[in-house]
């Protein structure tokens, strides 16, 4: 049946090329046409990204931790996200898999710096491998957030453990809870260097979650 749709194709083609050219330039043209328009039809209704980075153990025996902190970060992003964003900006998480070891973590450090979307950090848990990364984002003028400091539940929403477990499918754990805190710390300093400076700037950033930091 292919082959003989195949040959009637053709033959219409040889029969009538010129018509079937002028329906298919039509055709062209109507779909550029649409999408002109839909361009138009919604100025800046795309807005734009910034990247929140954070390196976590995805493998091995501390896999479970990693997941609890990955989605504690993804629920402060998506509410963000869903209420306009922060200050106009979109934003998305970069998460890099370390396997809880230090050589890995410095290359996934390494690797986050370089993207320039790449506006703030969650770092980790554990102080070794939070110290191996810090002057790498040190050196690329990161704000990097200490998710440890973070040890009172009670600054937590009420809805937190609903939405986390639905969003995760399982309850949060005390690291998950500082993985959101901590994301939400950033994000007000990426929202106060816009409302500073017009731009969310890694130093501008950077200089906002230091003065959150003192107070």
């Amino acid at each position: 049946m292919a082959n003989d749709e195949w040959r009637m194709t053709n033959y219409e083609l040889r029969n009538s090329g010129q018509r079937s050219f002028v329906i298919r330039r039509s055709s062209l043209v109507i779909i550029l046409l649409s999408f002109l328009l839909t361009a138009c039809a919604f100025p800046g209704s795309t807005k734009p990204v910034i990247k929140i980075g954070m390196i976590a153990p995805f493998d091995g025996l501390l896999r479970h931790q990693g997941y609890q902190r990955l989605y504690g970060v993804k629920l402060a992003l998506q509410e963000v996200n869903l209420s306009g964003g922060v200050a106009g900006y979109k934003t998305e998480l970069v998460a890099l898999n370390d396997f809880a070891d230090e050589d890995e973590t410095i290359l996934q450090a390494q690797e986050l710096v370089l993207d320039s979307d790449v506006r703030g950090i969650i770092g980790q848990w554990d102080a070794t491998l939070f110290n191996a990364a810090a002057p790498i984002y040190s050196a690329a003028q990161l704000a990097v957030v200490n998710p440890s400091q973070f040890t009172h539940a009670t600054d937590l929403p009420d809805t937190f453990a609903t939405d986390f477990e639905a969003l995760s499918g399982s309850p949060p754990n005390p690291e998950a809870q500082q993985a959101y805190l901590s994301t939400r710390r950033l994000l007000k300093a990426i929202e106060e260097a816009v409302e500073a400076t017009g731009r969310p700037e890694r130093a501008n950033v950077s200089e906002k979650l230091k003065m959150q930091s003192s107070k």
